[in-house]
């Protein structure tokens, strides 16, 4: 049944170097703390399941900025390469230790009103007798914050240099679930859209 209780993992992109803001996305400072921290502390608010953190740019502050919570950090020695591998190797460090994991709940720091909320509501959304990718839906199209069924793992390790979950999305349409969510539009890629969080 969807909502029962199942083997979610969330994790956490904070792996890049935001070179087109020129200052780690993950830093930032939002009501009062830093983008990274606050989207940690939403994922295990919302109980989901297991949070990874996965890093690789600057991964010593990254460390010491979530180190405290309740969270497994994971460093993504090939960072450099791009989102795929973050999400490929992040995705294989998780199942090393928790084969049984049923679903990948995958988030970023950089889309500052992503809350826990939100994230539980692709949770419930989940029916693991089903091959189903959760999307959340805004501006007239779909993405993260995105859940992945066990279904689409392999694809999701075959993900290379910048690709992302778009790819799996194109393949696999007929499966998404949106879950509307208008707020996921706004994420910070350029120092215009800091003025917005101020």
């Amino acid at each position: 049944m969807p909502g029962d209780k199942t083997n979610i993992e969330v994790m956490i992109m904070a792996a890049g170097a935001s070179r087109r803001l020129g200052q780690p996305k993950q830093m930032i400072k939002y009501q009062g703390e830093t983008l990274l921290r606050r989207i940690s502390k939403e994922a295990i608010n919302a109980k989901i399941g297991d949070v990874t953190v996965v890093t690789g740019y600057d991964h010593k502050n990254m460390e010491e900025e979530v180190g405290d919570l309740d969270v497994t950090i994971f460093y993504n020695e090939e960072w450099e390469e791009g989102l795929g591998a973050s999400i490929r190797n992040g995705l294989n460090h998780i199942l090393k230790s928790k084969p049984e994991t049923n679903a990948i709940l995958l988030t970023m720091v950089d889309q500052p009103f992503v809350d826990g909320a939100h994230l539980k509501k692709l949770a419930n959304t989940y029916d693991p007798s089903r091959s189903m990718i959760i999307a959340s839906a805004y501006s007239g199209t779909f993405g993260v914050p995105v859940l992945f069924d066990s279904r689409y793992f392999e694809q999701m390790k075959q993900l290379k240099g910048d690709e992302g979950g778009k790819k799996i999305f194109v393949k696999y349409l007929k499966d998404i679930v949106e879950i509307p969510f208008k707020d996921g539009a706004f994420d910070i890629d350029e120092k215009e859209d800091l003025k917005s969080l101020n």
